[in-house]
């Protein structure tokens, strides 16, 4: 594993056993305690763990968001792929609604320079978008949330619903099928449906390790999604039920 792979593998270790140690996740990883005993000096400086004798416990409880710069070097891979693959589905000369979070940041980058109008539900995405005349830049105002810079509240909310969108890509916390789209906050969850409520087109963009997750607060089921772009590591099952549910499939 790399950095960003091992960095992610106790992350998300911690969030299933709640405890790891050095000597388990060198194992696990292929890689020396000291090696390891870096990882999580660095996870516990930007506040993710708390070390312990042998290892660490972490520090988020459910509901908490992992910080936004930890999540945008996880993965990158991965979610330029997916990004590549929305970007396929996407017309010159639709109206795009963007959702906040990483893979949509990815999406923005793919987007960007293209002759389509996009309202963005991050400053991090409007100011990658922003760089050319060729696209048309629509905010829906709100407060912003740190260090996401993600629109949300009543105002926010009210920008989003008072345009039809010709397609709305939406990422999610997590999405294992039997919950459908869930994320971490209520606010989130908020924007999220009005995204998906103004848009004939629902794209979701997610790493297959969500299709396994679920989260505090439900945004939408499976039948909201029109077309739902994963990586090719995704569980034959979960693809199934949405493909039950009339959802179309593609692998990145």
């Amino acid at each position: 594993m790399n950095s960003e792979e091992r960095l992610r593998f106790v992350v998300e270790e911690l969030a299933r056993t709640g405890r790891v140690g050095v000597a388990e996740l060198a194992h696990d990883t292929g890689t020396s305690e000291m090696t390891i005993r870096r990882d999580l000096d660095l996870l516990q400086s930007q506040g993710l763990v708390r070390r312990v004798r042998g290892g660490a416990v972490g520090v988020a409880l459910r509901g908490e968001v992992i910080p936004f710069t930890l999540r945008d070097k996880q993965g990158k891979e991965v979610k330029r792929r997916l990004a590549a693959a929305v970007a396929e589905l996407i017309s010159d000369g639709e109206a795009i609604a963007l959702d906040n979070g990483t893979t949509c940041l990815a999406v923005a980058r793919e987007l960007s320079g293209r002759a389509i109008t996009v309202m963005p539900l991050s400053l991090h995405s409007a100011v990658v978008l922003g760089d050319s005349a060729r696209t048309k830049l629509i905010m829906p105002g709100g407060e912003v949330s740190s260090p996401e810079l993600a629109s949300y509240g009543a105002t926010a909310e009210a920008g989003v619903r008072g345009i039809h969108f010709d397609t709305a890509v939406v990422s999610s916390c997590a999405a294992l099928p039997a919950h459908g789209l869930t994320t971490n906050t209520l606010a989130d969850a908020a924007m999220k449906r009005a995204l998906i409520e103004s848009s004939a087109r629902v794209v979701l963009a997610i790493e297959s390790a969500k299709l396994e997750r679920t989260a505090m607060v439900t945004v939408a089921g499976p039948d909201a999604v029109d077309v739902l772009v994963t990586d090719a590591d995704a569980d034959a099952e979960a693809l199934e039920v949405y493909r039950s549910a009339d959802v179309e499939i593609r692998l990145a």
